[in-house]
């Protein structure tokens, strides 16, 4: 009787159906999950950081340069007075 009972755990354990197999997958499981869990938290971190990095760097984005001014081409004495009035006033 007790050989039989050692036989069907045996051919239980084989096909991974017996209580301990059982404990033992779970326990890995376990161990994937929570390093899972651990890997979602810091690619959540990183993901903040990186936000708020985006944030500072649009902060502090180089000020434009302007555009050089294109000197009118005065072809006349009339335009020519009225650009140096325009110039004088600035």
């Amino acid at each position: 009787m007790k050989s039989l009972a050692k036989l069907i755990g045996l051919i239980l354990s084989i096909l991974g159906l017996s209580a301990k197999a059982t404990k033992a997958k779970k326990a890995k499981v376990k161990k994937i999950d929570t390093k899972v869990k651990q890997i979602k938290k810091a690619k959540a971190t990183i993901q903040k950081r990186k936000a708020s990095v985006q944030t500072k760097k649009t902060a502090v984005k180089k000020a434009q340069k302007k555009k050089p001014v294109k000197k009118p081409s005065v072809t006349s004495a009339k335009k020519a007075r009225a650009s140096l009035k325009s110039r004088a006033k600035r």
